[in-house]
């Protein structure tokens, strides 16, 4: 087994993707890492996209320059209606979604790299494409 602190180390963005895809088996454990992930009050409103036709491929890259010619990507979101709100120092109650997803996504990205598959953090999107 991997040592959990030298593999945390040895992690690194890989900008440069080959053309193949994931393997079903380690995409399958992949998102079981983003599974069960902790999150606030375990209300779990994360929702993963597995993005792998050509078509959902070129629709991601057409609202971020940072796909780095990748086969596939998974676009990890959240459920404002699900995620728990911190009620307790605000009026409004400050979502705990986007550090739901975040912790989700982290999960997974170490998952792969233990699995031997490098992957690239992206949190730049042209928001006015997507509407």
């Amino acid at each position: 087994m991997t040592d959990f602190l030298e593999l945390c180390k040895a992690r690194y963005s890989v900008r440069s993707f080959s053309d193949r895809k994931v393997e079903p088996e380690k995409l399958e454990k992949i998102l079981e890492a983003g599974r069960v992930a902790p999150t606030a009050v375990n209300f779990q409103p994360q929702v993963i996209y597995v993005l792998q036709s050509p078509d959902a491929v070129a629709k991601m890259a057409s609202v971020t320059p940072y796909m780095f010619h990748a086969p596939q990507a998974l676009l990890v979101c959240y459920d404002e209606n699900i995620c728990w709100k911190n009620h307790k120092h605000e009026e409004d109650g400050h979502s705990a979604g986007e550090m739901d997803a975040t912790i989700v996504l982290t999960q997974m990205m170490l998952q792969a790299w233990e699995l031997g598959i490098g992957s690239c953090w992206v949190c730049s999107f042209d928001f006015k494409a997507t509407r």
